[in-house]
């Protein structure tokens, strides 16, 4: 069987994790073909590592490359430019979270997408997770009733070096495009769009958010409260709150959590451990890969209007607490 020939671009640390899962896909042998680096020294040491082919410099000699899909690891403000080169040379691109900065930028993508029949997911590999998929298990079972409330955070402490991502608006920086697009993510999924968006944060002198929560009202009678910090550092944790009972996915709730947790209210409490191998970057993989061979342009589990909506939300909170990446916007 031949093998699914990925291209990378952006071998750092996103990338070894997603690199080190492909040893878990089992139907389809993989291999890394070409690699596309800021510097050549870092491409030759990921080439190194996973036996890459090729390594390039200059995006339009690794766009020349047979690749079936490319896999996107650059930070945010890199994205648009580099998933829209692939998408007009026709090829599929899983991109990493958040896909773009802004809205604007992913319904450009989008179009393009349709027009080439080229196939585009946000890289959102928490979504293909066990643990997610079985608390979406548990709620079709209606085990909890109709969900009420969800509750997530994402609280990192980051180290302050401008010569990293987290707090230079060069790079996208911030807490809600970095951490907060996961809370965003999982209400989106369990309770679809909201009427109300109310959000406060706390802004940088550069003008990132340092810190941001934020409420949301849906028409239900539904609610989410979602939190992300860059500066503070809680246990990672998420819980859906239902009629008749509640489910906790406990820290790390966006990789592997310790588990999860199900309690109908009064009655019994019931713990699902949660374990696989690797990081589980390998699940988000199998769906990009069975995607492109029914040649399909978006998956049904994490489709273009999914990640839409979650950047519309985003392009709201950053309104409201005024964070505009000026450079880009």
């Amino acid at each position: 069987m031949d093998p699914f020939n990925w291209g990378i671009i952006g071998p750092g640390n996103i990338a070894t994790d997603f690199a080190n899962d492909l040893q878990f896909i089992h139907a389809v042998p993989q291999q890394i073909k070409a690699v596309l680096a800021h510097t050549t020294e870092s491409g030759e040491r990921f080439s190194k590592k996973f036996s890459v082919e090729q390594v390039f410099t200059d995006i339009r000699k690794f766009l020349d490359v047979e690749l079936d899909a490319v896999y996107i690891a650059t930070p945010h403000t890199l994205h648009y430019e580099q998933a829209k080169a692939c998408l007009q040379h026709r090829i599929p691109v899983l991109c990493e979270k958040p896909i773009t900065i802004n809205t604007e930028q992913l319904e450009d993508l989008l179009k393009l997408s349709r027009e080439t029949n080229t196939f585009l997911m946000e890289g959102m590999w928490t979504r293909f997770l066990p643990s997610v998929k079985k608390v979406l298990d548990l709620l079709q079972e209606d085990k909890i009733g109709k969900i009420i409330s969800v509750r997530a955070n994402m609280n990192y402490r980051a180290p302050h070096d401008k010569s990293n991502r987290f707090f230079n608006p060069d790079l996208g920086g911030g807490s809600l495009l970095d951490l907060g697009i996961y809370p965003v993510f999982l209400a989106s999924l369990l309770l679809g769009k909201p009427y109300s968006i109310k959000a406060a944060a706390i802004v940088s002198e550069e003008g990132i958010d340092q810190a941001c929560s934020i409420l949301m009202n849906y028409n239900n009678d539904q609610y989410a409260i979602l939190e992300s910090s860059l500066i503070t550092q809680t246990e990672l944790v998420a819980e859906i709150a239902g009629e008749k009972g509640r489910i906790r996915i406990l820290s790390p709730w966006t990789e592997m959590p310790a588990g999860l947790l199900l309690e109908i209210y009064d009655e019994v409490k019931m713990e699902f451990p949660c374990k696989w191998e690797g990081k589980g970057f390998q699940f988000e993989t199998g769906e990009v890969i069975q995607c492109i061979q029914q040649k399909r342009i978006e998956s049904p589990l994490m489709p273009h209007s999914l990640s839409l909506e979650v950047m519309k939300i985003m392009d709201e909170v950053r309104r409201q607490v005024n964070v505009k990446y000026k450079k880009f916007e």
